[in-house]
C-alpha cells in the first residue's frame, strides 16, 4: 500500500512538473530573455534586425559583421535580448579598443515578437560603450 501511494505521488509529481514548467516559460516575454525552456523557443516566433557600425572620429562610418565576434555565429540570436545584450555590447566595446579602432559603436536592434509586436532594445543614436547600460533600453 505505501509503495503504491509513492508510486502516484511521483507520477502526479512528474506530471505536474511537466505542466507548470512551461508555462513559466510561454509567459515570459522573450524581449527581457531568450526564452531558454524549449516550449517558449517554438511556442513564439522571434525575429530580430540589426546593425551595428563604427563612426570613426574622421565621421567615417563602417558596419561590423558580428559574426566574428561570436564563438558560434550560428547561435547569434542567444544575445538579442535585454538580460544578454549589454554583456555582449561590454566585450563588443573591449574588443573595439583592443583592435584599436577609435570612435563610436552605434547599434540597432530591432525584434518582433509573434509577427506583430516589434521593439527596438537599443537606443540608436546612443553609443553603445559610453552609454548607460551599453545603451540597451529599459523594457
Amino acid at each position: 500500500m505505501r509503495s503504491r501511494r509513492t508510486s502516484n505521488l511521483l507520477i502526479v509529481g512528474f506530471l505536474v512538473f511537466q505542466v507548470f514548467l512551461p508555462i513559466r516559460g510561454l509567459v515570459r516575454d522573450k524581449f527581457d530573455t531568450w526564452g531558454e525552456f524549449s516550449w517558449n523557443m517554438y511556442s513564439q516566433t522571434y525575429e530580430c534586425r540589426t546593425r551595428y557600425r563604427l563612426v570613426a572620429p574622421s565621421g567615417a562610418e563602417q558596419d561590423l559583421d558580428l559574426r566574428q565576434y561570436v564563438a558560434r555565429p550560428d547561435k547569434i540570436g542567444r544575445i538579442l535580448n535585454r538580460q544578454d545584450l549589454p554583456v555582449f555590447h561590454k566585450f563588443l566595446c573591449s574588443e573595439m579598443a583592443r583592435a584599436g579602432r577609435p570612435g563610436r559603436t552605434l547599434a540597432r536592434v530591432s525584434c518582433t515578437k509573434n509577427k506583430t509586436e516589434t521593439e527596438s532594445l537599443v537606443q540608436e543614436s546612443e553609443d553603445i560603450c559610453t552609454a548607460h547600460n551599453y545603451a540597451v533600453t529599459g523594457g
